[in-house]
């Protein structure tokens, strides 16, 4: 089976390193989508569930609206995505990769990664192999 390496694909910027919890801060969690920290990005096209936030990942929902597109980009940590929702296209360091439901897709840390969704609403399970890259979604507007 052929493994496809897919782009965090609502990446909009990043601020690596903010945000880091230290393993003496550290509480568990058990969150449900429902109660999780809902942000959305200042244009509107893409939103971040925010399920989980430790000490060495990142594990978040996302949604990107039909025909929106991530600009080029790298993050500093490697990087784990698998639709469950939508279509698109990623490239990854110069090569392009359709994507759909059920696809598992893989981002080495500093992987050049841009994304075009299609018509559809895409969502998707974000993890980050370090919480550094996800503090880009700080910024983004809270949802109550």
């Amino acid at each position: 089976m052929r493994k496809l390496p897919l782009v965090s694909v609502f990446l909009f910027g990043g601020a690596a390193g903010a945000g880091v919890t230290h393993a003496a801060d550290a509480i568990a969690s058990v969150v449900t989508v429902e109660d999780a920290e809902h942000r959305v990005a200042s244009h509107g096209k893409a939103e971040i569930f925010v399920l989980a936030r430790g000490e060495q990942a990142f594990v978040g929902k996302l949604e990107l609206a039909g025909g929106a597109a991530v600009p080029e980009h790298q993050d500093a940590t490697e990087e784990f995505i698998y639709v469950l929702e939508g279509n698109g296209r990623i490239t990854i360091d110069g090569a392009e990769h359709a994507v759909k439901p059920n696809t598992a897709v893989y981002m080495p840390a500093n992987a050049t990664v841009s994304f075009q969704n299609g018509d559809a609403r895409m969502v998707a399970l974000q993890v980050f192999a370090g919480p550094g890259p996800a503090a880009k979604y700080d910024g983004w507007e809270v949802i109550e």
